[in-house]
């Protein structure tokens, strides 16, 4: 069995993680413990590292949203990794899991394996605060929907009144 860290719950490891006033390590069940270090070898496997000689060096909480009755909660984890390629190089690597939290169970939704640690800050700020688009903001975007709304209005006239004195003909 791989080794790993037993450890706490980082909150506010990256700007924008929300945090509670009352915000205190939490302890992860021994059970959250092995699905996080299986979904972070699966990740390693995934890539075709050494099942064998790789291992999971450390794993940490850096997100939570507790699960409430109106929403599923949500966990963010990082990781980083000794990894053993085919050809037998060996690799530091830093993995990010996002996991889902429904009636009380993990279900993974993403893994991400990285070379460099900072792309992991990245992934957290996307997930914890996702950009929205800037397509509807453009001043250009506003134009042509303004174009578009008044051609399709003056075209719409135009059609109801060849309509009305068509009918007005008959």
């Amino acid at each position: 069995m791989p080794a790993f860290k037993f450890g706490f719950c980082i909150h506010g490891l990256a700007a924008g993680c929300k945090m509670n006033p009352e915000t205190t390590p939490n302890q992860f069940s021994k059970e959250v413990w092995q699905t996080v270090n299986d979904h972070a070898m699966s990740a390693l496997l995934r890539k075709e590292y050494c099942a064998e000689e790789s291992r999971i060096e450390a794993i940490r909480c850096v997100h939570l949203d507790e699960e409430i009755e109106a929403d599923y909660g949500r966990q963010i984890w990082f990781f980083e990794a000794a990894g053993v390629d085919p050809v037998g190089r060996k690799h530091r690597l830093y993995g990010a899991l996002d996991f889902s939290v429904q009636y009380g169970l993990l279900e993974p939704t993403r893994a991400m394996l990285m070379n460099e640690p900072n792309h992991r800050q990245r992934f957290l700020q996307s997930v914890v605060r996702p950009t929205e688009s800037k397509v509807w903001a453009a001043p250009s975007t506003k134009v042509w929907v303004r174009l578009t709304l008044a051609s399709v209005i003056i075209l719409s006239s135009i059609w109801l009144l060849g309509l009305a004195a068509w009918l007005t003909s008959i």
